[in-house]
């Protein structure tokens, strides 16, 4: 892929979101084989609503427990505090509207022609007691009156055949194989089928699996996807709810997210979960919610929580969260014990945490107590030189006044204070508007000339104007001083440039901008004319605006820190966005899956262009972002109304065909399976898993002969299961 607008580094960037490999789904052969597809390159599983706002805390949902539900009370709880809507704690008990009744006398069943005695019979094979129990009481509930057969061990030995074979390549997670030897027994007995037990587990098995490679590919749309069976309130693999937790959580799917927890705190007594488990999960839950409500949480699930054992680490970190709540917040009243506060940093300072030295330094600053938040940052400085702690260690000098200590400090830590320019430009400014001889270097000049490109302010392009100005290096004060209006016109701007225009000499120039803007600031003109010329004083050089420098969004897209790409151009929106700004804006809600917000700003940067490579850039992304809502017939009209180059209408109508193949299938349209897939064969060649599609798709339509004909060249490549199963179906032999 290529992106002439933004450098290689972000053309990577752009590919890498572009190409995320989605997993292996699994398609129904209508006939009880299961296609294994893989999903080509964008599709994915139906779109979640990924338009909710991102919130700091939770709201209009409550982490109750469902069981204790006051009708009276509501939301609130015991306390009769909400947060934001949100409540984690236990509510008043209601009585059972749902009355026993006495069991009607049930007629006894004792024809099984409709009642499905497989895995009855493999546990008795198997003498697996307490398994033939469960397995009648479940039967009993679907067929009431069923009456177990007299015979059922016995006739077990004669019916069930050993499925140690299958459960040996279950072990080791050998699908394929398993394929293989259902198709085999099928073959030699068309209606034998695996027991309920294994398919069951099979199953699930491979659910597992998949989830924990989406998760690990961070395709947390996948895991919602495939996980939508789970349910948190009985569900025994609790690292599945857990995966689910972390899927909702970074996709802020706030309500989903409060239904995982409170079916896994919330549960009845005969699934409730171990000590260990539920520790676990609350120590998720200090990522998502508010501290307050843990503490309501843990005083629920247990009658005295300290002696739960390893709950102490959870203590700790309920400390952080409450000072980390509170740093976040607009309150100046801390809720935090002076106690937990001496603790926390006693551990900080004795084992040289720089997290929480920082943590504290942050909270100290809040409370007005710079000089309490001075030795905090100096050592977490020494511990982890990062930017968050200069700026930190910068602010606690500069409140109690040390300026010059300060400014000092932020010379020699330039390099930590780079990655955040609208801090750096406010730390030097008054430097540039009130210089003093020799104050300001040439790393200082160049260091903040980069801040002011990279987050195209004005403000600050008008500063290092009047510097330039004020020192006479004039042609670098007109290069200031135009790019300030660039950005934002205003009359101090507008008079800089007079004045810089008049000292080059450049009176047609300035003839001209009088002209443009007389109208618009008439009282600045009699002033720019009476000036005196500024006297020669040494200053540091500066240099005119450089064009290779990158914004700081483009910086943040680069390291795929996705979040402050989009704070950034949120910042920038106040004075209006570029189609650049946009089209980078649908690559960062694209590679966050919130993929309706990526169309939408795709969909503005095609306003905002013409007809170049950001315009095409941004139809492209536009297209990935109506695919992967599955939304086909909308990416073909655009691209048929703004056509791409070939590589890319390639790469896009072979999606568009692999989804309308797909889909088709499903619904069992298999002659329009037929002429997507043609239609996709001839732009590329087809994988493997798609012709094994075209053979069933030519098998439902009753053309054995070509069926069996794909199905055998499959397999004269890779034998597998499926297509040997094609093979016997269409034509016997395998």
């Amino acid at each position: 892929m290529r992106i002439k607008t933004l450098t290689y580094a972000l053309r990577a960037s752009v590919f890498a979101i572009a190409i995320s490999t989605l997993p292996v789904a699994f398609v129904s052969a209508n006939d009880g084989t299961q296609l294994i597809v893989q999903e080509s390159l964008f599709a994915t599983r139906q779109p979640l609503n990924l338009q909710a706002p991102i919130m700091s805390e939770l709201s209009s949902h409550t982490l109750s427990d469902p069981r204790l539900e006051d009708r009276t009370f509501g939301n609130q709880s015991l306390s009769g505090h909400r947060l934001n809507g949100y409540s984690l704690a236990p509510q008043p008990p209601v009585a059972n509207a749902v009355h026993a009744q006495e069991p009607e006398e049930q007629t006894p069943v004792y024809a099984y022609a409709n009642v499905d005695l497989s895995a009855l019979y493999y546990y008795a094979k198997q003498r697996q007691h307490e398994r033939v129990d469960a397995e009648i009481a479940r039967l009993q509930v679907l067929h009431p009156g069923f009456i177990a057969p007299a015979d059922l061990y016995v006739t077990a030995q004669k019916l069930v055949p050993n499925e140690q074979p299958l459960w040996d390549m279950f072990a080791i997670d050998d699908f394929t194989g398993i394929d293989a030897e259902i198709v085999r027994r099928k073959t030699e007995d068309p209606k034998w089928k695996p027991t309920e037990d294994f398919s069951t587990k099979l199953a699930r098995k491979k659910q597992r699996i998949q989830m924990i490679e989406l998760a690990r590919v961070e395709d947390w749309i996948g895991v919602v996807s495939v996980g939508q069976s789970i349910d948190p309130k009985i569900e025994t693999d609790v690292d599945l709810v857990w995966t689910l937790i972390d899927a909702y959580s970074h996709l802020e799917e706030k309500a989903p997210l409060v239904r995982a927890y409170k079916g896994l705190f919330f549960r009845e007594p005969q699934h409730r979960l171990t000590d260990a488990h539920l520790l676990v999960t609350l120590q998720k839950a200090v990522r998502d919610f508010p501290a307050v409500e843990i503490r309501r949480v843990m005083t629920n699930l247990w009658t005295v929580p300290s002696q739960v054992p390893g709950i102490e680490m959870l203590k700790v970190d309920l400390v952080r969260k409450s000072i980390a709540d509170f740093n976040a917040s607009e309150s100046d009243v801390s809720t935090v014990s002076s106690f937990d506060i001496r603790q926390l940093t006693d551990n900080a300072i004795k084992g040289e945490v720089a997290a929480d030295l920082s943590l504290l330094g942050w909270y100290q600053l809040k409370l007005e107590q710079p000089g309490l938040a001075e030795p905090l940052f100096e050592k977490a400085m020494k511990v982890d030189p990062n930017a968050q702690n200069a700026k930190g260690y910068y602010l606690s000098l500069s409140r109690q006044n040390l300026d010059q200590k300060a400014y000092k400090f932020a010379r020699s830590h330039l390099p930590n204070l780079t990655d955040d320019p609208i801090f750096l430009m406010n730390v030097l400014s008054t430097k540039f508007a009130k210089p003093k001889r020799g104050s300001i270097t040439d790393d200082i000049v160049l260091a903040y000339t980069t801040a002011i490109l990279e987050t195209s302010s004005p403000d600050y392009s008008e500063v290092l104007g009047w510097y330039a100005y004020n020192s006479r290096q004039f042609e670098a004060a007109y290069a200031w001083f135009s790019k300030a209006i660039e950005w934002d016109e205003s009359s101090d701007r507008v008079k800089g440039l007079a004045l810089t225009l008049l000292r080059l000499g450049r009176k047609t120039e300035y003839a001209e901008l009088k002209q443009d803007y007389i109208d618009l600031y008439p009282n600045i003109w009699t002033e720019v004319v009476r000036a005196s010329p500024p006297k020669a004083r040494k200053a540091a050089a500066v240099a005119k605006p450089k064009r290779s420098v990158k914004t700081s969004y483009i910086k943040h897209f680069e390291r795929k820190d996705y979040k402050s790409c989009l704070q950034e151009i949120d910042r920038l929106s106040q004075s209006g966005l570029t189609a650049n700004a946009w089209l980078i804006r649908g690559w960062c809600y694209l590679a966050m899956s919130r993929v309706t917000e990526a169309e939408n700003s795709f969909a503005q940067a095609m306003r905002g262009s013409g007809s170049g490579q950001v315009m095409k850039d941004a139809v492209y992304g536009r297209a990935l972002s109506l695919l992967r809502t599955r939304l086909t017939d909308d990416a073909e009209s655009l691209l048929r109304t703004h056509p791409l180059s070939a590589k890319r209408q390639t790469e896009l109508f072979s999606e568009i065909y692999f989804q309308r193949a797909r889909s088709s299938f499903d619904f069992k349209q298999y002659d329009r399976t037929l002429a997507a897939l043609d239609a996709r064969a001839k732009l590329v060649s087809e994988p493997r898993d798609l012709t094994l599609m075209r053979g069933w798709a030519y098998h439902h339509l009753g053309y054995p002969n070509e069926a069996n004909s794909i199905f055998r060249r499959l397999n004269m490549h890779l034998r597998d299961g499926h297509a040997s199963r094609g093979i016997v179906l269409t034509g016997g032999g395998g």
